[in-house]
């Protein structure tokens, strides 16, 4: 058996689900309730429960808070915070008795989701090191500006950018994972078409949330137009971080007198969130990919 990570989830323990915690209770890291169960009854098991109402919750946040131009960075971070969460479910799920029994009913199937989570896992970790790459490249331009050497600016900036072009090139590796769904077959078992389906929306949320980070690193390089341009390519234009975007348009517009600090640190920061955010997802990734490799091997 591989080893996880090490964390903590935290379950209700009390006789019947009662409404799963708010979200801010969740991200809260106080002293944690771990909850078990070797039963699995479908609809009314916490933890199943908890992973539903935690999808939910992620699916309509997100798309109610959708900016028409920008994302902001307290949304991508509590997107990525909610997606460790899920993904701790998911974990936690796996490790009951009855879903590992019930997914070695259709072990092709499940090769087929440890493959997807591979990707995912390389697709995170090189997102990792783009982003601290994008990070050294903030700082160095940083430096170059106050310095007033045009010349390194130049080469920082385009630094800057490579750093975004390659992180947008990640994207279609997840949305190849959609391309070649595999559906299940063989089995009268309710549960079985159940954890399937929550762990194809799991799979699905993943995706949906990491094109929009991606692409919102990516769409932050965009140069800005003036209102009528805007007007015309609206459509075509990806959406940025706006931290990270005005960040990116104070450096390469940056004149005489001192760089504006605010958006400095508005985009220092919205870069260490992003990092932080993406290492727990990452780190989550792996977890659950263990537990679906020791469904196969145990």
């Amino acid at each position: 058996m591989v080893a996880h990570f090490r964390r903590s989830v935290s379950f209700s323990n009390t006789a019947s689900p009662p409404p799963p915690p708010s979200f801010s209770t969740t991200k809260a890291a106080g002293k944690r309730i771990h909850f078990r169960s070797t039963s699995l009854p479908t609809r009314s098991h916490p933890i199943l429960f908890q992973l539903k109402y935690h999808l939910n919750q992620l699916k309509s946040h997100w798309a109610s808070h959708m900016l028409p131009e920008s994302l902001h960075l307290d949304r991508v971070s509590d997107a990525l915070i909610r997606l460790r969460i899920i993904l701790e479910s998911l974990d936690d799920l796996l490790d009951l008795a009855p879903s590992r029994d019930s997914l070695r009913r259709h072990p092709d199937w499940v090769e087929k989701v440890l493959e997807d989570f591979l990707v995912m896992v390389d697709v995170y970790g090189t997102f990792q090191m783009q982003v601290s790459t994008l990070k050294q490249c903030v700082i160095t331009t940083q430096l170059a500006t106050k310095r007033k050497d045009a010349l390194k600016k130049v080469v920082c900036l385009k630094g800057l950018k490579k750093s975004g072009n390659e992180i947008s090139k990640l994207v279609p590796f997840l949305q190849a994972i959609r391309l070649h769904p595999v559906c299940v077959t063989g089995s009268d078992l309710n549960i079985d078409f159940e954890l399937v389906g929550v762990i194809k929306d799991v799979i699905e949320v993943i995706i949906v949330i990491s094109e929009a980070v991606f692409s919102g690193i990516f769409g932050s390089f965009e140069t800005r137009k003036t209102s009528w341009m805007m007007g015309l390519k609206k459509s075509k234009r990806e959406k940025g971080i706006k931290e990270l975007e005005n960040g990116i348009w104070s450096l390469r517009n940056y004149k005489d007198g001192d760089l504006n600090k605010k958006m400095m640190q508005d985009m220092e920061n919205c870069i260490d969130g992003i990092e932080s955010g993406s290492e727990r997802v990452f780190r989550s990734l792996i977890n659950t990919r263990v537990s679906l490799l020791n469904v196969l091997t145990q």
